[in-house]
């Protein structure tokens, strides 16, 4: 009874399948006809597009090593720059004790022309890294030579705060104290000049300090 029932349906869908041409063959391609699907195929990701690497020019990188090398100069120059005021101080307590010393009042000038020297050059420096930052590019090589120069005006800022300028300040205050008929009128100013200047440069490394870090991030690939 099963089967008659089952068999009904089946019967029923063949001959609605054929019934606009009844013949055998059309029966039996209407009884065994499987409906056709659609396929359906993924979609294939487009590739990633890779960046090509960036050509430095020859220029900005030399224009990178230069800026480095002077840096560097600049900074051996000023390694015994504190000991230096630190013996002219020397000379100027000798002085106050009642000893002589014939030289002090020009090493002292000499010295405060040097040190106008070196904040001229912290001033042509503070021009040049900005001129870098302006071009620098995203690179290993220029992150290198931007790592030393870093490495450079750290070590600048750092003897100018902490060893120079404070020399300087201990020299003007122990000149000061002494008689100007005694160790000269001309020591005092040229004591102050000194100060100021070395005052000027530590702001100056302290500038390009900041710059040379932010020269590390603009060229970090």
């Amino acid at each position: 009874m099963r089967k008659v029932l089952f068999a009904v349906p089946l019967l029923a869908a063949v001959t609605a399948g054929a019934a606009d041409n009844p013949t055998i063959e059309n029966l039996r391609g209407a009884a065994f006809a499987i409906p056709a699907a659609e396929a359906v195929v993924p979609a294939v990701p487009a590739p990633v597009a890779v960046g090509q690497p960036v050509q430095v020019p020859q220029d900005l990188l030399y224009r990178f090593q230069q800026f480095r090398n002077e840096l560097s100069r600049i900074d051996n120059d000023t390694t015994w720059l504190r000991n230096d005021i630190n013996r002219l101080e020397s000379e100027a307590r000798r002085i106050e004790q009642g000893s002589s010393a014939a030289f002090f009042s020009n090493d002292l000038r000499r010295m405060k022309y040097d040190m106008d020297r070196r904040r001229n050059d912290l001033q042509r420096l503070a021009s040049d890294i900005r001129d870098l930052l302006n071009r620098a590019v995203k690179d290993d090589g220029l992150n290198r030579l931007a790592r030393d120069i870093e490495w450079d005006a750290r070590d600048l800022d750092n003897r100018f705060q902490f060893d120079v300028l404070n020399a300087a300040q201990s020299l003007e205050s122990t000149v000061r104290r002494i008689d100007p008929k005694v160790i000269g009128y001309d020591a005092q100013w040229n004591a102050s000049d000194l100060t100021r200047a070395c005052r000027d440069i530590q702001w100056k490394t302290r500038d390009l300090r900041w710059d040379a870090q932010e020269l590390v991030r603009k060229t970090q690939p």
